[in-house]
């Protein structure tokens, strides 16, 4: 399943800007990997896209490109069920 979304904030800058748009797949079409952009739910901070970074047996350690982004050493890991989809391509 496809689904469009649109960017709030400059976590991702300045591959992706706020009101950009992007096309995400959802993880059960696709396998994850280092390197892929995701959007997922956190607990507290809501929906965030973030890279990820390294993979272990719970989940995703993610990181923003702006230098002042948020990371998983601030938001936590990010578990596999957290995920809402893999970013495919930016409008």
């Amino acid at each position: 399943m496809l689904k469009l979304s649109k960017i709030k904030g400059y976590s991702m800058s300045p591959s992706y800007l706020e009101g950009d748009y992007v096309v995400s797949v959802t993880t059960k079409l696709v396998k994850l990997r280092k390197g892929d952009v995701i959007i997922f739910k956190h607990p507290t901070y809501g929906y965030l896209i973030k890279e990820i970074c390294q993979k272990n047996e719970n989940g995703y350690y993610v990181q923003g490109s702006y230098p002042k982004s948020t990371t998983s050493q601030s938001i936590g890991l990010v578990n596999f069920n957290m995920i809402e989809g893999k970013v495919i391509m930016k409008i």
